[in-house]
Formats: C-alpha cells, structure tokens, sequence
C-alpha cells in the first residue's frame, strides 16, 4: 500500500516538474492566441528594440513582413483606437489585447468596409484619393500573392486602380470617411473582405511565427503554375490583353458569387493544395480562374450572326464585355443563357457595369437582359437595363455602335465569357456537334424532281433567267 502511494506521488511530482518546464519554455502557454501573441511581441520588443511595450518594428517584421506598409497603417489605428497618437510606435500590452480582440469581432460587412477606411483615411474624418489609391493597392497586391495558382501581376493594376479611384471621388481631393463607406458597399461591395480575413488570420494565428524566432512568411515552396486568365494564347493580344487579371480582380469585389465561385479546373499539386489553397479557401478567395471565353469579336467576326453562333446553347451564367471607342468598357453579367424573345430576361444576380473608364455598377435586378435579331415589330440588337423604355446599354442590330446615357461609342469589340462549370462547356460543344452533323445530313440530301419542281429554290433560279435549269 506504501509503494502504491510512494508511487502516485512520484507521478504527481513528476508531472508538475514537466508542466513547469513547459511553462519554463513557453510562458504563453494556456494563454488566448491574443494574450500569447501581446506577451511574445514585448519580449521581441524588448529584447531586439529595446522597448517597452509593443514596438511596431517588430509587429511589422514579425506579422507583416510583406506588407509594411499596411502593417504600419494597422498599428497606426491600434494605437490611436485606444487613445494614442498616430505618430506614436508603440503601444501597452492592455491596449492591444483591447483592441486586436474588437478589431477580431467586427462582423458586419458595413462597419469592416468603415474600419478600413478610417484605418486608410489615418483616423480623419476625410481620405483623400492618396488613401484611398493605397487600400486599393493592398488589397489588390495581397489579392495577387493568394491567387490559387500562386503569385500574379498585371501592368493594367495602375489603369484599374485609377478608374474606381475617379468614379468614387467625381474629380474631388476628398471625401467624407461615411461616404465613401456607402459608395464602396455599393460598387465593391466585396473589395474588403480579404483585407480583413488576411489580417484576423494574422493576428489569430501569428505567435508561430514569434515563438519559433522566425518573421511570418509564406511558404517558398509552392509551385507556381498559370492560371486560365493568365494564358498566353488566351489573354494577351497584339493590341491589348482580353480581360486583364486586375480587372478581373475589381470585378470579383462586386460580382455576385454566381460569377465567380471558383471551380477546380486543374489537378492541384500536393504542396499547392496543403497552402497556398488551403488559405486561399480561408480568405475567402474569389477572384475567377475557371472563365471560359465563348466568343472573341477580335478572332470570330463581329455580327449578330457570329455572336448568337458562339454564345448561343451555353447553358450558364456569362458576363459580356462591349469595348467602345474613347476607351470606354462596359460589362454585362446574365445570369442564365442568351436566348432571343421579345421580352427581358434574367435573374435577381443580373448586373450591369461600367469598367472604364470609371467604374460602377449601373444597374443589378431581375429581367434586365434582352437579344432580339429575328422577331418583327420589336427592337433588334442587344439591351441591358431595368427600364425597357430607357435601356442603359444598347447595341444596335448591325453591330456598330453601342450606346450608354443616349450617347453612341463605336463599338470596336465584344468578347462573351461564361462562368459557369467545365460541363456547361461540354454540353454547348456537344450541341453544336449535333447541329453540324445534322446540317450535313441535311445538304447531302438528294432531291427528286418532283421535289425539286416545288422547291423555292426553283423559283429563284427563274427569276434569275435559269428557266433551262435541268431537273434530271
């Protein structure tokens, strides 16, 4: 009986000497990720800047290293959030756990959007368009280092940048911090919140990286392949690229997930399925790869002929893009296939917008889209708009112009993409094989003449003076 509790007070002993020598190398340890992280940063502080507090030194280089700039504009907002000056580069333990926790429980998309803002507009009542140019930016630039096939760029970002840049500001320096909040959650209602996931991922997960003595990176051992949109053949003319990444970027903020919900089109390797998609996932990554371009006027021939041949059986959502002279685009998102009636047509998803040279949404709401080439007594051409008496957007029967606002652009090029599965594809594809194998079935026909004396064909050869015309 002796040795049996000589033998439980040994376990005892031996077990709280463990948990102290845990505790010995990892002080954090049963703390919140919050707290871990708060104690982690004043030791880094202390040891490396020697500071007391946080320094935002080490909460760049720890956290943001790719981002110091974002990362200073975060700290910035911690410290003037509790009551600090902007200019100040460190801040109290009880202050950031305070305020990285509120920070964390912000769930409603309206104040995320008036977050960021203000947290860009450096705490002002104001930004200007400086401010607003850099969160753009940010977002864009942390958008591209996620993208699921890895890294990518665009030389249009500045193009695109600039077009939501002047549509939200109408040529003024400033703008009010709430309206701007309102005109983003309008036109880009989506354009935060990678933003905020990347940072409460950061902060939630970031006392690894300080624990194992090494700033957060991303792994390097991702292998980078090239995505549908990036295609050499695909995506890039002579003239101009067809859908730049950063104009795909700008529209997957607005588009309804409809649009763009991304569908595997490629075997993952293993590394890029374990990281770079797996965070991808957790952002809640939305910008398309999986578009598929229906009908290029540049390579297949402008006309409502070439149109509704290429476009026509693709049983999905497209999104339809007009290029007009003096650099105007606009883009024109169904939710449904095109189809040809007298009537509009489309779903609550369906949405209208201006990429260039502002960007806006023009219209969204059901029965908005309309085609008409055949049917009599109704206009022909393409409209887009909720008014069919006042259309937003038309483009003529014959294929040259486009108008938006009564004011006609010659239209240079139109290009159909459709976002819906690779098996929307196949079935179009499938349909047009059954519709060429018929047509040939059908003009290898042989006719008798009987049938040949009752055929219109007949007649016109007549009036064009072949009355000899052998029926043999």
């Amino acid at each position: 009986m002796g040795n049996h509790n000589s033998f439980n007070l040994n376990h005892k002993e031996q077990l709280h000497s463990a948990r102290i020598n845990s505790l010995n190398k990892d002080p954090t340890l049963g703390m919140l990720p919050m707290e871990k992280l708060g104690k982690l940063l004043i030791q880094k502080s202390l040891e490396e800047d020697s500071i007391n507090g946080i320094g935002c030194g080490v909460f760049k280089r720890y956290l943001f290293p790719q981002y110091p700039e974002m990362a200073r504009k975060l700290f910035a907002f911690l410290v003037t959030s509790s009551g600090g000056p902007a200019s100040s580069h460190v801040i109290s333990y009880s202050n950031f756990k305070t305020q990285t926790e509120r920070l964390l429980s912000v769930l409603a998309d309206d104040r995320q959007v008036l977050m960021y803002v203000m947290m860009y507009a450096d705490g002002k009542e104001e930004i200007d368009q400086d401010q607003f140019r850099d969160l753009l930016i940010a977002v864009y630039k942390l958008a591209m280092d996620h993208y699921p096939e890895g890294p990518q760029s665009c030389r249009y970002i500045f193009k695109t940048v600039q077009s939501v840049v002047d549509s939200a500001f109408h040529k003024k320096l400033t703008l009010k911090v709430g309206y701007l909040t309102n005109w983003i959650l309008q036109h880009c209602p989506r354009l935060i919140v990678l933003l905020h996931r990347y940072i409460v991922h950061i902060l939630s997960t970031g006392y690894r990286s300080v624990i194992e003595k090494c700033p957060y990176s991303k792994p390097n051992d991702l292998e980078l392949t090239t995505p549908v949109l990036e295609q050499e053949n695909l995506f890039k003319t002579e003239k101009n690229p067809l859908l730049p990444l950063s104009q795909v970027w700008i529209l997957s903020t607005t588009l309804p997930a409809l649009y763009t919900q991304p569908i595997l089109h490629s075997k993952p390797t293993p590394n890029c399925f374990n990281t770079q998609n797996f965070l991808s996932k957790f952002l809640d990554f939305s910008c398309p790869s999986h578009w598929t371009l229906l009908y290029n006027s540049n390579q297949h021939g402008i006309g409502s002929n070439r149109f509704l041949h290429h476009v026509l059986s693709y049983r999905g959502p497209t999104l339809t893009f007009l290029r007009g002279d003096e650099g105007v685009l606009f883009c024109m998102g169904g939710t449904s296939e095109w189809r040809e009636s007298h009537q509009y047509w489309g779903g609550d998803d369906t949405i209208i917008l201006q990429l260039l040279p502002t960007y806006k949404v023009i219209n969204r709401g059901p029965k908005s889209m309309y085609l008409n080439t055949a049917i009599r007594g109704y206009p022909k051409g393409i409209r887009a708009g909720n008014d069919p008496r006042k259309p937003s957007i038309e483009v003529d029967d014959s294929f040259q112009h486009v108008t938006h606002c009564g004011i006609p652009y010659k239209l240079e090029s139109i290009e159909v993409w459709g976002c819906g599965s690779p098996k929307n594809r196949e079935v179009q594809l499938d349909i047009k094989n059954w519709q060429i194998k018929e047509a040939e079935k059908t003009r290898k026909l042989k006719m008798t003449s009987k049938e040949w004396l009752d055929h219109p064909d007949r007649y016109l050869l007549e009036l064009a003076g072949r009355q000899t015309y052998s029926t043999s």
